[in-house]
């Protein structure tokens, strides 16, 4: 009996079916499944299939309890991409050129096709399909980039893209928002938070290009640089360069201030719970490998190309553990993917799983990473460290009220108003993206159903539940922070109410010893001068009503000289600065006309 036969009579339809594809990639390798040798054609590309992460979402049929159910599923970039780049790729090129009229455009596509074209291999194979008509067993697939570049978008959109006549229509669409988003600061170039349809007129079609700012911790040290990133400008691996780096939230906020003195002194980083929590601080060496430190402002980009493929930026954040996830990919395929796939099964609306509902599980992990609403298994939620700390310095209120604590409650409600409005520029892009998707959807609703067949207009409608509780969780959870924020300027006015009930007090006493000081210094001041051992003094034919006008003048004096400095004396000085520096501007432009009627002549 043959193999194949064996296997038929043991296993169920569905598995013998992978049983021979298997059988049939072992006898006839494909070139796609090779692991490409150490050539250096990759070396020369600004984006290499090790700086990927690639997944499928796909239905789980061979399940040991329950019915078919969505996972991720790796796919190592490797066996995607042709060995070594081996493949004639004469012919893309020269589609490539024939889809510009523009010189310059079609130069800037050739480009494009010699750096990313080997991309297009990332595509789904749409052959990918259960037998009887059933639908395709691989949802969509997403690939997660640890590097952040705005070619990198380009790129992804030309090689991700079904044909050359799209791509040529939304490279520019691309580009302009691309330059209309972008901002430029002192830390680095960055996006403002937004949510932009590439399609004709920007309707909430396919391709979507999204923005969004969120908070993350780092360990002690500085950050690691961001791998894999080549500067063309100067033409090895740099991490000074035009990307989007990893920001703290001063930086984030002072976008053109200088911070660097002020990161040490960072709230987040004050209060240290584990210190006096040994349970905590088990869990944190075991888990993290180090202490959180400061907390820092990262980008997420989504470029959703199709229902079928979704492309995800961040920073690379490879120095922190994976079990429990706290990196970003992690985190979206362990946790949030699956809460809102459960809760897309949930519904009775039904649907498909598309790169859009993809999208929305990336946005939840992401926007959620320091917050408890999204996910309990965090051990440091921000909300927590923030009201840790300020029940120390409400502590520290009660015991000693001083200047010195209000500015540490200063330092707290400043950066406690960044973290808010990241949370409402996260809201804000939120509710931008679910406006469209409504004007979308009721533009449409009436639409004949073969018609939109026949233009292939992606139905939405089935994110709204899940976007909607995205929204819900961010809207609690500003709600938590915008207490604290008001807790804290309850304290502020607090403390400063009683610092000032303590100087009053002190300047009462002040004003004593001044007035004993202004009296009594200069009587012993001339009482010492007139009582020293000398002739003109000793032997004088004045009484001692001499002493009392020469005292009185001298203390007169004083007090006098006192005031006018205290009350007058800048405004005096300042005078004096203008006025020498008109001089000075007086001397050189006489100078300089001196030396020009010298030249002249």
């Amino acid at each position: 009996m043959s193999l194949a036969a064996y296997m038929r009579l043991l296993a169920p339809r569905q598995f013998c079916q992978m049983a021979f594809d298997g059988l049939a990639v072992t006898t006839e390798p494909d070139e796609s499944t090779v692991k490409p040798g150490a050539g250096s054609a990759w070396t020369h590309k600004p984006l290499t299939p090790a700086q990927l992460l690639i997944n499928d979402i796909r239905i789980q049929t061979l399940r040991r309890s329950g019915g078919p159910r969505l996972e991720v599923t790796p796919q190592a970039p490797w066996s995607l991409v042709p060995d070594d780049e081996a493949e004639d790729s004469a012919s893309w090129r020269r589609k490539a050129s024939d889809a510009a009229k523009n010189p310059i455009q079609r130069q800037q596509f050739l480009t494009f096709e010699a750096e990313y074209g080997w991309m297009r291999r990332l595509r789904l194979n749409h052959t990918d399909s259960a037998e009887d008509g059933q639908p395709l067993s691989t949802k969509c697939r997403w690939i997660h980039c640890s590097s952040k570049f705005e070619d990198y978008l380009e790129g992804f959109l030309w090689a991700l893209s079904e044909d050359y006549t799209t791509r040529a229509e939304l490279m520019p669409s691309l580009k302009s928002t691309i330059e209309q988003h972008a901002r430029y600061s002192k830390h680095g170039k960055c996006f403002t938070p937004f949510s932009a349809f590439l399609g004709p007129s920007g309707d909430a079609s396919y391709p979507l290009l999204m923005s969004v700012p969120f908070l993350d911790w780092s360990v002690q040290g500085p950050t690691p640089p961001l791998r894999f990133q080549i500067d063309k400008r100067e033409g090895f691996q740099s991490a000074k360069s035009s990307a989007h780096l990893l920001r703290s939230v001063l930086q984030h906020f002072y976008r053109l201030e200088d911070t660097h003195d002020r990161e040490r002194d960072q709230v987040f980083n004050k209060h240290k719970p584990w210190g006096t929590d040994r349970g905590l601080d088990l869990k944190l060496r075991q888990w993290y490998g180090h202490y959180p430190t400061a907390l820092n402002v990262d980008e997420m980009w989504m470029l959703v190309v199709d229902s079928q493929h979704i492309v995800t930026f961040s920073s690379n954040q490879t120095w922190k553990s994976q079990s429990p996830s706290h990196q970003l990919p992690s985190r979206i395929s362990d946790i949030s993917f699956r809460g809102i796939r459960n809760a897309f099964f949930a519904s009775e609306d039904g649907g498909d799983f598309t790169a859009m509902t993809q999208a929305i599980a990336s946005l939840n992990g992401a926007v959620g990473m320091m917050h408890r609403s999204f996910w309990p298994d965090f051990l440091l939620p921000l909300t927590d460290r923030y009201a840790g700390y300020l029940s120390h310095l409400q502590y520290r209120l009660h015991r000693a009220p001083s200047t010195r604590l209000v500015l540490d409650l200063v330092a707290c409600l400043e950066e406690l108003g960044i973290v808010i409005s990241i949370t409402e520029q996260q809201i804000e892009t939120i509710n931008e993206l679910l406006a469209k998707i409504r004007k979308y959807e009721e533009d449409h609703i009436e639409a004949d159903l073969t018609a939109t067949a026949e233009h292939d207009v992606p139905r939405l409608s089935s994110v709204l539940a899940p976007t909607m509780e995205v929204l819900d969780k961010l809207q609690r959870e500003l709600i938590d922070l915008r207490d604290l924020r008001d807790n804290t300027d309850r304290l502020v006015t607090r403390t400063i109410q009683l610092v000032n009930i303590r100087l009053e007090d002190h300047g009462k006493a002040i004003l004593v010893f001044t007035v004993v000081t202004l009296i009594f210094l200069p009587l012993n001041f001339l009482s010492s001068y007139f009582g020293m051992n000398f002739r003109d003094i000793r032997d004088t034919d004045q009484t001692q009503w001499l002493f009392w006008p020469v005292a009185l003048c001298v203390t007169a004096g004083v007090a006098g000289g006192s005031v006018f400095l205290a009350f007058s004396g800048r405004q005096w000085w300042e005078r004096f600065v203008m006025w020498r520096d008109r001089r000075k501007e007086m001397y050189l432009s006489l100078a300089t006309a001196s030396q020009q009627r010298m030249r002249q002549s």
